[in-house]
């Protein structure tokens, strides 16, 4: 409507303009006419611009107060998403540090359970054999000499030793488990002599197995292996990618029957972790790692070296206190010295296996997860605790097997994850060219397999002076 009044006004000021032009100037109609219309043309432009001028400045400053109020919601959800993420790590931590003194102290109690358990299991057998070998001599002296008071006198001697052994060895195991000193009685005394021969002052030997037990010929091969000293070290390099530089070696463990065969480690890794000499296997890998490491060194060369190691070494109270001892003599190679665990075995590690390896973290070393099949497990955790590397199966990175697909994360991007935690990933088992390519667009810059070479046995002039496995404490001081 304003629009309609300003266009009539503009056109009764050209015709007043024309009019004035014919009747008071007396100039011909034509060009009054000609003047009117362009004088009515020209006020109508300018309208037109003054228009277009004020709409901009509208759209203009309607323009800045929504960018005003775009960056004011901005700000509140930058606000929102701070506080969800407080929220999302505090409440689990919160949550860990409330609950998890009261799964140590569970698990501890466990771990003192099972050792009184063994302990009662060992004593009753040995109880068992005495009380058989006094019925034996019992009865040979009651065919000696067949009288009725000493045949009715020796079965309730027979029976009331064994008891009064049983109830004392019982009280003795839980003072120990409880690590509380007991006073020795009378009875006690006889029964603890024998266990006092069975420890080694220094580091707990591997029982002997037990002949009935369906594998216990390969346990007594590993035994006469380790005793014999037929351990052998090979080393499998890793090396960096494109340059194919050897960055790392991987120490790996052969055990040699008398009669010249190897025993490879999926072979007995889990007899040996079953009869108790996977710390005497880790004694000798560890202490020939670091003459390796030294031989490094007066070559002027930094590669690591990862050895691995057994839960039990880590929780072998006879055999860690001098591991431990002995890496803290050599913490200068902290840096070079890389211990490896299974995904299997960290996720079922207790607060003592912590604890070992929050030690030796102390001490500088870092730590290593292999063998990963879920990629669902708290890496920031692991992190945390000191793991610095992670290896994967090629094959479960390259061929996306539904085991790792179903995960929360594309195995591509696997690596980057780990990178947020500090970890370097290093992929294993890589045996083609075509793996590398791929490997290689994934951003991956460490590599293991046969492509670029087996694992190879260490001359024997690098490893002069092997170990004992009881002398771990001794090279240590």
């Amino acid at each position: 409507m304003a629009n309609i009044s300003i266009l009539f006004s503009i056109s009764a000021i050209a015709a007043s303009c024309g009019t004035v032009m014919v009747y008071l100037f007396a100039r011909p109609v034509g060009e009054a006419i000609t003047v009117a219309f362009t004088a009515m043309c020209t006020m109508i432009f300018i309208h037109f611009m003054l228009t277009r001028s004020q709409e901009k400045s509208a759209v203009s400053e309607a323009v800045n107060r929504l960018e005003e109020r775009i960056a004011v919601i901005d700000d509140d959800v930058g606000n929102l998403e701070g506080r969800l993420t407080g929220v999302e790590h505090n409440i689990p931590r919160r949550t860990r540090e409330e609950i998890d003194p009261l799964f140590a102290e569970v698990e501890v109690i466990g771990s003192l359970v099972k050792q009184m358990a063994e302990a009662m299991a060992d004593m009753e057998t040995r109880i068992e054999d005495q009380g058989i070998a006094i019925e034996d001599q019992r009865t040979k002296q009651a065919q000696l000499q067949p009288q009725p008071a000493q045949r009715l006198a020796a079965p309730q001697a027979a029976v009331r030793e064994p008891s009064v052994d049983l109830a004392s060895q019982a009280a003795a195991a839980f003072a120990s488990a409880a690590g509380q000193p007991m006073a020795a009685s009378q009875p006690m005394a006889a029964v603890q002599e024998p266990f006092a021969e069975t420890r080694a002052p220094e580091m707990k030997r591997p029982a002997a197995p037990r002949m009935h037990h369906p594998n216990a010929a390969l346990a007594e091969e590993i035994r006469a292996s380790i005793e014999a000293g037929r351990v052998d070290l090979y080393l499998q390099p890793i090396v960096t990618l494109p340059q194919r530089r050897v960055r790392y070696y991987e120490a790996l463990t052969r055990l040699r029957k008398a009669n010249g065969d190897t025993l490879e480690p999926i072979e007995f890794l889990q007899e040996a972790d079953r009869t108790g000499q996977m710390p005497a296997i880790d004694n000798i890998l560890l202490f020939r790692s670091l003459q390796i490491l030294k031989r490094l060194a007066t070559r002027n060369r930094e590669a690591g070296l990862f050895c691995n190691l057994s839960p039990s070494t880590l929780m072998d109270e006879n055999f860690f206190p001098g591991f431990l001892e002995f890496v803290r003599a050599n913490d200068t190679y902290s840096d070079l010295l890389i211990f490896e665990f299974s995904q299997a075995d960290v996720a079922v590690m207790s607060a003592i296996e912590y604890e070992s390896l929050a030690a030796l973290a102390e001490l500088g070393f870092r730590f290593s997860v292999d063998r990963i099949t879920d990629l669902r497990m708290d890496f920031r955790a692991l992190a945390d605790r000191g793991f610095r590397f992670a290896k994967l199966h090629a094959s479960r990175l390259l061929l996306h097997e539904d085991d790792l697909a179903k995960s929360n994360i594309h195995p591509a991007d696997f690596g980057s994850l780990l990178q947020r935690y500090g970890i370097e990933l290093i992929v294993d088992h890589v045996e083609s060219e075509g793996a590398v390519l791929e490997l290689l667009e994934m951003d991956i810059r460490c590599a293991q397999g046969f492509l670029f070479s087996p694992p190879r046995p260490v001359r024997a002039d690098v490893l002069q002076g092997a170990p004992n496995p009881r002398s771990l404490k001794k090279e240590a001081s």
